[in-house]
Formats: C-alpha cells, structure tokens, sequence
C-alpha cells in the first residue's frame, strides 16, 4: 500500500505540474480560435478518408508508413517512477520492485492509449485497401506488441550505455518488423516479432529483482519527466534554450539572450488583446477577399496584409525597445 499510495502521489504531482505548464504559455484564445477549427477540420478529413474519397492517400506506399512509424517508435520513452529519496530504501527491495511493477503498468497503459490512436489514424487507409476489421485489429496488437518490445530494449540498452549503433539497429529491426505488417507477411512478421520478444526478454532479465543500475534509472526518469516542460517552455522562449555543441574554433559574439528576447517578443504581441484581436479580424477578411476578387487583383491582397504587418512589427518593435523589460536584457546580453 505504501508503494501503491506513493506512485500515485507521485503521478498526480506529475500531471498537475504538466498542466500548469500549459496555463502558462496557452490561454483560452489559442483553443477558441486554434484548436477547435483544428479539431473541426481533422474529424471531417478523417471522415472523407473513411468515405475514399482521399485518393492520394491509397497511392502513398508502405514503406513510408513503416518509416513513419519507425521514427515514431524511436520517440517512445520508458522512465520508473523512482526517485533519490528512493535510495535509502534499495535495501527494501520490496518496495522497489512495487515500485517498478507500477511504472510498468504505467507505461504499457499510456503506450495502449497512444498506439490505439495510431490505430484509428490508419484503419481508414488499411480499411480501403480491403482489410476486415479483424484484420485491422489484428494489426493493431501486433504493432503495439512490437512497439512495446522496442520501447522496453532501448530502455535497457540506455541503462547500459549501449553503443547508437547497436541502439539504431533494434529500430531498423522494428522498421521491418511494421512493414511486414503492412504488406501482410506473416513469416516475417513472426520471424521478427520472435526476435523482438526474445531480445526483450534477455536484456530485462532479473531487472525486477536486481538494481545495479538504480542511479540510471533514477536519471533518466529525473530528465523524461522534465522533457515536456523544458521542451515547451523553451520553445515559447520562457527560458533560454541551451546549446550542449561543442564548437571550439568558434568564438561568437556575447548575446546569449537574443533568440529568447524575439520570442518573448512575439508572445507579448499575441497575448495583447488588441493585436490579437487586428488579426482575428484581418486574416477572415483577407480570407475572404482572395476569395471573392477577381483575376489579378488577388494580389493586393497578400500586399496590404504584408504592409499591415510591417507597420505593426516596426511600431511593436519601438515600443518594446522602450519597455525596461527588454532593455535589462539587452544591456545583460551586451556585458
């Protein structure tokens, strides 16, 4: 029960400081005017594909879709739900066993979720080229059970400080383990999913039991549960976004903050209600106009809207200057 009480703390703590993360950098503007037509536009492609009548998409070959999927295998990440203060308690090998059969229940849960949505994305193209819907199922289980095989092998080749290339090797492996799916190669799915499944086998082996590398495993989750808000918070630009490059003949000039001064920038211009609102407004009307004009004079269109932006990146960019804000940065950029 302690362990089961302290898992879950530990992933309630996780998803409300995730959240958070997102009020701070989206507000309910982006939604209303972004994510709802998004959503709109997406549920009806999705019904014409079911209906065929997305042509394209049936001359779109396998192995793209299995490269597709390959690269989307390469991004899944495996973390345990321990931390330092764990440490103490290694010699409780009960505790920490608990505590990795959860993060694995976890983690198999969240990769279910997140390949069944992969499986609606592509049942409507697997569905035109003739498949049953037994077949599509059947599909579904195999992809999520070699996509897991995959996940579990590169978390324990990462604990081992195993070699990219070796690492690169599981996913070619996995590559054409899915494009056996997708051409309906049952002996080289089975041949494939069997090496997957003994592969993982061995390299997890007494990995319950034993903790040799518990210091490993402790910071790999520290940094995948940091990925989602380090990733978000430095792609809007709340936080300068470090470079790890190792560049010794380059010697640049000091201005450390200047990607994040732009960014910042550009979120302040769209979080004020009034430019905000100029284009909400703008850009149905230039929509529309393009639309409605006739022959060449849908080009003063994209012209009034690109003299509309100068004038307001030349006015904004003033008043920024001015703002003690920008100006403590650039004076620290400049020492």
């Amino acid at each position: 029960m302690i362990a089961k009480r302290l898992f879950w703390m530990r992933v309630s703590r996780y998803m409300k400081q995730q959240w958070k993360t997102v009020r701070l950098i989206v507000d309910w503007t982006i939604f209303l005017y972004g994510v709802i037509p998004l959503l709109i536009w997406a549920g009806y492609s999705y019904w014409l594909v079911w209906e065929g009548n997305i042509d394209w998409l049936r001359d779109v070959p396998y192995l793209l879709w299995a490269i597709l999927f390959g690269w989307v295998m390469w991004q899944d990440r495996m973390f345990v739900w321990i931390e330092r203060a764990d440490l103490i308690l290694v010699a409780d090998r009960h505790l920490i066993r608990q505590l990795k059969w959860y993060s694995v229940v976890y983690q198999m849960t969240q990769h279910l979720i997140q390949y069944g949505f992969y499986l609606l994305l592509i049942a409507p193209i697997l569905h035109v080229e003739g498949r049953t819907t037994v077949e599509i199922l059947a599909f579904g289980a195999a992809l999520f059970l070699l996509s897991w095989c995959h996940a579990w092998i590169q978390y324990q080749l990462r604990l081992r400080h195993v070699h990219l290339m070796k690492r690169l090797l599981i996913v070619l492996i996995a590559f054409v383990g899915v494009y056996a799916l997708l051409i309906e190669s049952v002996l080289l799915g089975v041949l494939i999913g069997s090496m997957m499944v003994t592969f993982a086998l061995y390299v997890g082996e007494g990995w319950v039991s034993k903790h040799p590398n518990i210091g490993r495993e402790i910071e790999i989750g520290e940094r995948e549960r940091a990925s989602f808000d380090r990733v978000l918070l430095t792609t809007s630009g709340a936080i300068e976004k470090t470079s790890e490059r190792t560049r010794p003949l380059y010697r640049p000039k000091p201005n450390r903050f200047g990607t994040v001064r732009r960014t910042m920038a550009i979120l302040i211009y769209f979080r004020t209600p009034s430019h905000r609102n100029l284009w909400f407004r703008l850009i149905p009307l230039g929509v529309t106009s393009f639309i409605l004009l006739p022959s060449w004079f849908k080009v003063l269109v994209p012209i009034y809207v690109m003299y509309v932006a100068y004038q307001e990146q030349t006015s904004f960019t003033k008043e920024m200057e001015r703002h003690p804000f920008f100006q403590s940065i650039q004076e620290r950029g400049s020492s």
